[in-house]
């Protein structure tokens, strides 16, 4: 074997190994769904249980193993945490109920909240920062109903705050959004390619 065939081999078994690490970890991201009605904007946020663990501790006896009983126990911490890390411009939240769901990748709360608007918006200016002080790369998976129509959007450490129209959106303007975030969430994950479609 020749030393050029031996350093082709060597490249290749190193760049194999380097990949290997990155694929088996699956990018923090949270799910927030917002149904605006009138002057309210119901919420429901996703938040993986292993994120919340890092940023704020979630497991209150240490052992590894986060039961019922833990979760609800810090529900206070987890919203005030959660809603301190979103605002919605003109619109105060507040929390609800808190549930647990099951993800591909493991568990997640799902709180509830409210933010009463005073009148009924004709765009949402939110500012995302969830885990902005833990984890640069987490992603905000944003899913907007509103006047029978559909908007989404990402948030993260690129683009903490966005401003989006509730109502004169085209139908070309819909789809070239649903490709773009489409071609990102195939890229960092299946859970994400079904919240958009759901």
């Amino acid at each position: 074997i020749s030393i050029m065939m031996i350093r082709l081999l060597f490249f290749v078994a190193l760049m194999l190994g380097a990949a290997l690490p990155a694929s088996a970890h699956k990018p923090s991201d949270s799910y927030l769904t917002l149904a605006v009605e009138g002057d309210k904007v119901h919420g429901q946020w996703d938040i993986a249980l292993r994120d919340l663990e890092f940023a704020i501790g979630v497991d209150g006896n240490a052992d590894g193993q986060l039961t019922w009983d833990e979760i609800r126990a810090r529900h206070q911490a987890i919203a005030a945490y959660a809603l301190a890390r979103l605002s919605i411009d003109g619109c105060p939240a507040t929390a609800g109920e808190q549930l647990i769901d099951n993800h591909t990748d493991g568990a997640y709360t799902v709180l509830k909240f409210t933010a009463a608007c005073g009148a009924a918006p004709r765009k949402l200016r939110i500012a995302y920062h969830l885990f902005a002080d833990t984890d640069p790369q987490h992603k905000g998976l944003l899913k907007i109903s509103a006047s029978g129509s559909t908007r989404t959007a990402i948030f993260g450490s690129d683009q903490p705050e966005q401003s989006i129209a509730l109502q004169d959106s085209s139908r070309l303007r819909e789809f070239v959004d649903y490709v773009r975030h489409g071609v990102w969430h195939i890229w960092i994950g299946f859970d994400h390619i079904l919240f958009l479609l759901s």
